[in-house]
């Protein structure tokens, strides 16, 4: 399951490389509203390409609201679903404005912001290869993971995003730890609620739609009643929030699963029962 939602996650990861950089330099030279205008045919054209070849794939069962109502009834999914939401949303809260941090406190030129988002980009496609190659077995010890590396590199820019070096290093680090969580999260979907796959899926969905819409709306208010780095700040405490509430993942856990180790993890991953490993 992590390496087929790496690699669907993949394309997005790559897409957000070059979309980034490319947006802000075409934007900055012929205005935000043609590089939008531009892109409706490519839009298009992803339509109808989705249209003739993603295949037809029929629900497991009958999806209603009481199955969704059911899933937020359960303590561990309505836990883990609350702590994605402060995730990601302490997420965008930054991402939304690192435009304006990086022109207002880094002090770079278009040209320079369009190689720092490609850095970003780039590290995200690393990010979603990592995930893909090293999550594997029980999940749960790894859900604070993301919000730890971006809230720390978010904290990071606060103090050292005068710099351009610096801020290339914890922008390198978020992306991949960004495009990392969505891997990571959909995983711990999967094995905690196997029995309702659709409605939790479509509850993630929503969920994370909804805490990016507010992360941006927060950081906004925040943007504009003080200044970007009350909106980084902002960002910080979210990611805070979410690392307490999933603790070490245990009370996130379906009843009856167990949290494996590190060594079971990997062991598992390399296909290796681990009472077969040796010590030198």
């Amino acid at each position: 399951m992590p390496r087929a939602l790496a690699l669907m996650y993949g394309g997005q990861a790559i897409a957000a490389a070059f979309a980034a950089p490319i947006g802000s330099y075409l934007g900055a030279v012929f205005g935000w509203r043609a590089v939008f205008w531009a892109l409706t045919p490519i839009v298009a054209i992803n339509l109808v390409w989705h249209l003739i070849a993603l295949p037809s794939l029929p629900a497991r069962q009958r999806q209603d609201f009481r199955t969704m109502f059911g899933l937020l009834k359960r303590p561990h999914f309505l836990r883990g679903l609350i702590a994605s939401m402060l995730s990601w949303g302490s997420a965008f809260t930054m991402f939304t404005y690192l435009r304006p941090f990086l022109e207002q406190v880094t002090g770079v030129n278009v040209g320079t912001l369009s190689i720092l988002l490609l850095v970003l980009g780039c590290a995200g496609f690393l990010g979603t290869w990592a995930a893909g190659r090293f999550v594997s077995g029980n999940v749960a010890p790894l859900l604070r993971l993301p919000a730890l590396l971006m809230g720390g590199c978010t904290l990071g820019l606060l103090l050292l995003g005068g710099s351009v070096a610096a801020a290339g290093l914890f922008l390198a680090l978020w992306g991949a730890a960004n495009t990392a969580m969505s891997v990571i999260w959909m995983t711990w979907m999967s094995q905690n609620a196997d029995d309702a796959p659709e409605a939790a899926g479509s509850l993630m969905v929503a969920a994370i739609q909804a805490s990016i819409l507010l992360g941006a709306v927060v950081g906004g208010l925040l943007l504009d009643g003080m200044t970007v780095f009350a909106t980084f700040a902002g960002s910080v405490v979210l990611a805070g929030l979410a690392i307490a509430l999933i603790g070490n993942g245990r009370r996130l856990l379906k009843p009856g699963r167990p949290a494996l180790t590190f060594v079971q993890r990997t062991a598992q991953s390399q296909f290796i029962p681990t009472g077969d490993r040796k010590c030198p």
